[in-house]
């Protein structure tokens, strides 16, 4: 029997994602190799020979390669998680296409909404022959402080993730795999879960665009514990409310946002607003390294208005839905137009080329 127990991790990406995960892994005992195109983000870590990790559970991260030479980082590895960013996730997929070997697991931290159907596609494209999967995390797992290019403090795990593959049914094979690395995830039935439980687009655009002047002006307000005005938490509860309800048109249940906050940092306050000033304020608030954007040209926009909003809205008038907008407008849906509810053909359509290959072959998504 292949023996196919999680030894030795490569993580593509040494931003403040890989750093973190370098941390966390790398005192866990796995056996760990860092990849980035930029060399500066690795010869601290590479001179210094890993992290170290402060705190009650911390020691030291040892890193047994840390390069800008893809092929020397994924040789031999079990799992490959890439933490780049959804907007890298397809140029990654095809760089890997050539080098990945049968059995091998990529997992995408995080895999946004669609990122796992964007790789497959990439690697399906670029020509990648390896019996691989494909697996993708709801949100990212912890949050740190970075106190120099190799030393971490941490502040909190998250209590609940979500990790898909895709196609869906491979999860009984892939989730044994990576649990050991994500003790707090669950195996969820398959990547709608994961997208639309993925809280980014949700929490960073509507605090961009409602503050876009005091970004704009250069105020460093404290990104959630100022942004989230009464304003701003309805806003977030009214987005939320439409992403609950698409989903579940689609069949999947995924928690609102304060629910997602409950279960994630165990935090429940009256109103979201005290929610994310707690989140920010407290000892072992996640939120208080969340630093503010400079302007608007962000990831926080950049990345996240793709990735979910305008894929939200078309995903929900695939599935017969009606926006907010529909509903202003007094604009109804035709009874008609909602036959095909759950047809992966039509959620293909709907997504566009972010999501092409949900239709050619049902069965990847089951």
């Amino acid at each position: 029997m292949t023996d196919r127990t999680t030894k030795t991790v490569a993580i593509i990406g040494a931003g403040i994602g890989g750093l973190y995960l370098i941390a966390e892994l790398g005192v866990a005992g796995f056996k760990l190799r860092l990849h980035d195109i930029d060399d500066s983000k690795l010869s601290e870590i590479r001179a210094r020979g890993g992290v170290d990790v402060e705190g009650e559970n911390g020691g030291f991260a040892a890193v047994e390669r840390a390069t800008t030479d893809l092929p020397s980082a994924v040789d031999g590895a079990d799992v490959i998680i890439v933490v780049t960013g959804g907007n890298s996730q397809a140029v990654v997929a095809r760089s890997l296409a050539p080098l990945l070997r049968d059995g091998q697991v990529i997992l995408l931290i995080q895999g946004n909404t669609g990122g796992s159907l964007i790789v497959r596609r990439a690697l399906d494209d670029a020509g990648c022959r390896a019996d691989v999967d494909v697996a993708e995390m709801d949100n990212y797992p912890y949050s740190c402080w970075r106190l120099s290019a190799t030393r971490i403090r941490p502040i909190v795990r998250k209590r609940w993730l979500q990790i898909a593959t895709f196609p869906g049914n491979r999860i009984s094979e892939v989730f044994p795999r990576l649990s050991p690395l994500f003790p707090e995830a669950v195996a969820a039935p398959n990547t709608l879960y994961t997208g639309f439980t993925n809280a980014n687009a949700m929490l960073h655009v509507a605090n961009c665009v409602a503050n876009a002047g005091r970004i704009e002006s250069g105020d460093s307000y404290k990104f959630y514990a100022e942004g989230v005005t009464p304003t701003v938490a309805r806003l977030y509860e009214a987005i939320n409310a439409e992403r609950v309800a698409v989903a579940a048109a689609l069949g999947a249940s995924v928690p609102t946002l304060a629910d997602w906050f409950d279960r994630v940092y165990g935090v429940r306050e009256a109103t979201l607003v005290e929610t994310c000033q707690r989140l920010t304020y407290n000892s072992d608030g996640p939120y208080q390294p969340t630093g503010t954007p400079k302007s608007l040209d962000h990831k926080f926009i950049t990345e996240d208005v793709p990735d979910r909003p305008h894929t939200d809205e078309r995903l929900g008038r695939s599935s017969g839905g009606e926006d907010a907008g529909d509903r202003r407008a007094g604009r109804a849906r035709p009874k008609d137009d909602r036959e095909g509810l759950c047809s992966r053909s039509t959620h293909a359509r709907a997504l566009g080329p972010r999501w092409h290959g949900w239709a050619a072959d049902p069965a990847r998504h089951e």
